[in-house]
């Protein structure tokens, strides 16, 4: 793998991050924190509309770590990231060294 598409992957990653950082804000405004959070699928195509359902903790649990991502199941890049968790309804994917691992620590909105 090249480290522009590398680079570009941890950008829609990064996106998609983003985005449900925002949801989580809104929710934790709006609902009572036992509320589950519908998010998109943090996966490196930027096509990809799938949603998916975490607990507040378990969203926690995965911005711990900035290289790590919630998306829905099989939509890990392989040469890019490794699953590391699976769940009902997705899995917990980490950056492998590289440009989309830098990415995704450049980019961690809580770093």
């Amino acid at each position: 793998m090249d480290d522009e598409r590398g680079r570009r992957i941890g950008l829609n990653e990064a996106v998609f991050r983003e985005v449900n950082e925002r949801i989580q804000d809104v929710a934790e405004s709006f609902e009572g924190n036992d509320q589950p959070l519908n998010l998109v699928c943090e996966c490196g195509d930027p096509t990809c509309v799938q949603h998916i359902t975490l607990t507040r903790a378990d969203y926690e649990a995965v911005r711990a770590d900035p290289t790590h991502f919630a998306v829905a199941s099989g939509h890990e890049i392989s040469d890019v990231e490794e699953v590391v968790d699976k769940r009902n309804g997705y899995d917990v994917i980490r950056k492998q060294v590289g440009a989309a691992a830098k990415v995704a620590e450049e980019t961690d909105p809580r770093s």
